[in-house]
């Protein structure tokens, strides 16, 4: 189920890179034949009473412990749907050109691994981790964009099909001739259950894109129906009245389920070597005369 909120969207890019200083081992990008053996390696680091005193340049600081929360964490072979999205942090002293130590790393993984732990909904389980890095001042934040999700339960018609009419947001279920059906559910469930098809992994290098309709403007949008706009995610304008109750027709839905709609985004967004892990879509209102889908998409590299 999802809440509707006012909201203004900027758009979130977590890179991480696989880099390493010369006395550490790399993470490659899908060339290493064994990444869960490094991610073994650097645990048995962390849990050594004895550092070996080796330093660990940001970006290869953030790989490791990005990979090991997303080990601790994850479980595989899971379907998932209704995804919640979560950002924590924790800062430490900028090491400058120094890199970070083992003792650093520690505090910073068993930080967040109890902050995620302790923010976890109820009845959810986490399905993805991002951890990024940025200055402020003299000190180094790492923030992770964690992704809880709940177990899919048995079918909805939303995971069968999309024929129908459903509102855009709301969780007022169906609309037009199925008036009434599926209250607790709404357009962007659908959308979320058809375009994500989640399964829960172990990934590494995640990246996270935040996407607002505006920006997925189609010069060969299908159709003209009043208020809504001719985007690849759902978004109309309007007078308030008209739009809090706005019923997407089926051939709309299946328009955002095709190659020209949400689709799209998700292989323009898709960064090389890659792969899609899964996408959360939410209704938002932009502004009292625009309501919308805002669409967030992670991708990333899977350990197995």
């Amino acid at each position: 189920m999802k809440n509707l909120f006012l909201s203004i969207i900027i758009i979130i890019a977590g890179f991480t890179a696989c880099k390493k200083e010369s006395n550490t081992t790399s993470p490659a990008t899908g060339s290493t034949p064994n990444l869960e053996q490094l991610i073994l390696n650097f645990e048995q680091k962390l849990e050594s009473g004895q550092k070996d005193g080796t330093t660990y340049a940001i970006d290869s600081a953030v790989w490791y412990v990005e990979a090991l929360l997303n080990y601790s964490f994850c479980e595989e072979g899971h379907p998932c749907r209704d995804f919640v999205v979560d950002t924590l942090e924790i800062c430490l002293n900028d090491p400058g050109n120094n890199g970070f130590t083992l003792e650093q790393l520690e505090t910073i993984f068993d930080g967040l691994e109890a902050d995620i732990a302790d923010n976890q909904p109820e009845n959810k389980i986490v399905f993805v981790i991002d951890l990024y890095s940025y200055k402020a001042d003299n000190l180094t934040v790492f923030e992770t964009r964690t992704a809880y999700a709940t177990l899919s339960e048995p079918a909805f018609k939303a995971t069968a099909d999309t024929s129908g009419c459903w509102y855009w947001g709301g969780d007022l279920g169906m609309c037009g001739p199925d008036s009434g059906l599926y209250v607790g559910m709404d357009a962007s469930d659908v959308l979320e259950s058809r375009i994500g098809n989640a399964t829960t992994g172990v990934w590494t290098n995640v990246v996270n894109f935040t996407i607002l309709p505006s920006w997925t403007y189609d010069p060969n949008f299908p159709f003209d129906i009043t208020y809504l706009q001719p985007t690849r995610l759902f978004s109309a304008e309007g007078p308030y009245a008209q739009l809090y109750e706005f019923c997407i027709p089926s051939d709309v839905m299946d328009y955002y389920l095709s190659s020209s709609g949400i689709p799209y985004i998700i292989n323009d967004l898709k960064p090389a070597k890659k792969s899609f892990i899964y996408c959360s879509i939410t209704p938002i209102w932009i502004d009292v005369n625009n309501i919308g889908h805002r669409g967030g998409f992670s991708f990333g590299i899977p350990l197995h």
